[in-house]
């Protein structure tokens, strides 16, 4: 039997530093992070993930309870905004997309088979961070 933990990816660097790709104003703009998906969008790229420090998290969770009550947004573990699992991350002011929405090939059909027939078809989606 195969250890779990032969599946886990080597460790990552620590010295290895992912650059912010959107500083926010004092309110949360849904605008800015409209742009990053449509410029990622024309270039292949879907992202899964929408990663935020404690600053922008915070101004989200704001944002977000001025729609539903500050009670449905106590924590933001388990959202989805426009399309991506949002992630906390432990540092004050981080917005960064990340890892890739990519369908799961139905049976039958080729790795460079067309996305918009696998996605037309409801075969299923998987978040791969990459």
């Amino acid at each position: 039997m195969k250890h779990p933990a032969a599946d886990i990816p080597p460790h990552i660097p620590d010295s290895v530093s992912l650059a912010s790709e959107a500083v926010l104003a004092a309110t949360w703009d849904s605008g800015v992070l409209a742009e990053i998906l449509r410029r990622k969008s024309q270039s292949g790229e879907s992202p899964a993930f929408l990663l935020l420090g404690r600053r922008e998290a915070s101004l989200l969770r704001s944002h977000l309870a001025a729609a539903f009550g500050e009670e449905a947004v106590i924590t933001l573990k388990g959202t989805y905004y426009m399309g991506l699992e949002i992630v906390e991350i432990d540092f004050p002011e981080f917005f960064h997309t990340g890892g890739l929405k990519r369908p799961l090939r139905p049976s039958g059909t080729s790795v460079g088979g067309n996305t918009r027939a696998a996605m037309e078809s409801g075969s299923i989606w998987r978040l791969q961070l990459e």
